[in-house]
């Protein structure tokens, strides 16, 4: 039992001019193959010329942007208090909507959703992004042999078309054209460096003007959400200011009409109890002037608190025509074929020898 742990160490030794004997013989063994092998070299050149013509190039489209956040001033928060409204406004402007968080807004199902909703000026007809996606994907044509689902026969989105009234097919169509976007990875969102603000978002599909519009219709749908959402509660704020504004003017105008109507009363001491209307209306409009003066005053307070809280987003690259296509040229289809076939017919050869040598040692 001692001596056969030696043994196999022993077995398993190989010496350097072993090893180059078994490589040699390998070799050989590979160059009476050699007919063989560039059968195979030579049917995977061909498969890769065929595939160069058959598979279509891939066009990606750039955008990069920089994103300026802009916190709220310490007075947008006391002037609201001023009004009672200190509760609706929080902690400034960060939160749920944070700058990092806007990339995750853009890969989202509801922006990239919204951006295939966008009609577009695609090769001089007016249509949906969705329509045009689903033309150079031959989507159609998988539907019309779907005789499970025959409703998608005539599947169409329709311009101006509401999304709460779109059909499951419709919603169910729109869902599985985001998931082959998210799956393939075919939109890249990356911040170019983490102490930057600059982000590179790019969009690989197999139509050009597809990824054009795409990208640019996803930022510009991006960034109206993400400001809609950062300024939501500043943007009710002035619009209740606003409101109050125009009530008070309002007030202040029929007062002066009125105390310009009674200043025509023809005043004499056995009627000057007919001052009193007038008085009473000129000081009301002397009170509705001031009270409107500081809402006025407070309301352009409030609009400009507004735009040092909005976000900007400043484009820096957009994408222009032609993009960049990715396109496998026929040397290259022809290199990468051969190659494979190569590698195959190698690869099976050495298992199936190796095999034998196995079953010749057991024997």
């Amino acid at each position: 039992m001692t001596n056969e742990p030696k043994k196999y160490v022993n077995k398993s030794e190989t010496s350097l001019p072993e090893l180059v004997q078994h490589v040699g013989d390998l070799y050989v063994y590979l160059i009476k193959k050699k007919l063989l092998i560039m059968v195979f070299i030579l049917i995977g050149s061909l498969i890769g010329l065929t595939a160069s013509f058959i598979v279509k190039p891939k066009y990606t489209a750039h955008l990069s942007f920089a994103l300026v956040e802009k916190s709220s001033s310490g007075g947008l928060a006391d002037l609201a208090s001023s009004f009672g409204l200190s509760g609706l406004i929080g902690g400034g402007g960060n939160g749920a909507f944070s700058g990092d968080n806007l990339l995750e807004i853009i890969k989202s199902r509801y922006a990239i959703e919204q951006t295939l909703l966008t009609p577009v000026n695609y090769k001089g007809k007016i249509e949906n992004l969705v329509e045009v996606y689903i033309n150079f994907s031959n989507l159609r044509k998988e539907w019309t042999n779907n005789k499970r689902h025959p409703e998608l026969q005539n599947l169409c989105f329709p311009v101006g078309q509401k999304r709460d009234s779109f059909s499951r097919a419709q919603d169910s169509v729109l869902f599985k054209i985001y998931n082959t976007i998210d799956k393939t990875k075919s939109l890249s969102i990356v911040r170019k460096d983490k102490k930057t603000s600059i982000v590179n978002v790019d969009f690989t599909s197999k139509d050009e003007l597809f990824s054009h519009f795409f990208v640019e219709k996803l930022m510009d749908e991006t960034y109206r959400f993400y400001k809609q959402t950062r300024t939501a509660q500043s943007r009710a704020n002035v619009n209740m200011m606003q409101h109050t504004a125009d009530s008070i003017k309002n007030l202040y105008e029929a007062a002066l009409y009125k105390g310009a109507g009674y200043s025509q009363v023809n005043i004499n001491p056995a009627l000057q109890y007919a001052a009193v209307p007038r008085i009473k209306q000129e000081n009301n409009a002397q009170m509705y002037g001031t009270v409107y003066a500081e809402v006025l005053k407070n309301l352009e307070t409030l609009k400009l608190d507004l735009a040092r809280e909005t976000p900007i987003v400043q484009i820096i690259d957009t994408p222009r025509l032609p993009l960049l296509k990715e396109k496998i040229g026929k040397v290259k289809g022809i290199a990468i074929g051969g190659f494979i076939g190569g590698f195959i017919i190698i690869s099976f050869l050495l298992s199936v020898l190796y095999i034998k040598n196995l079953f010749k040692d057991s024997k």
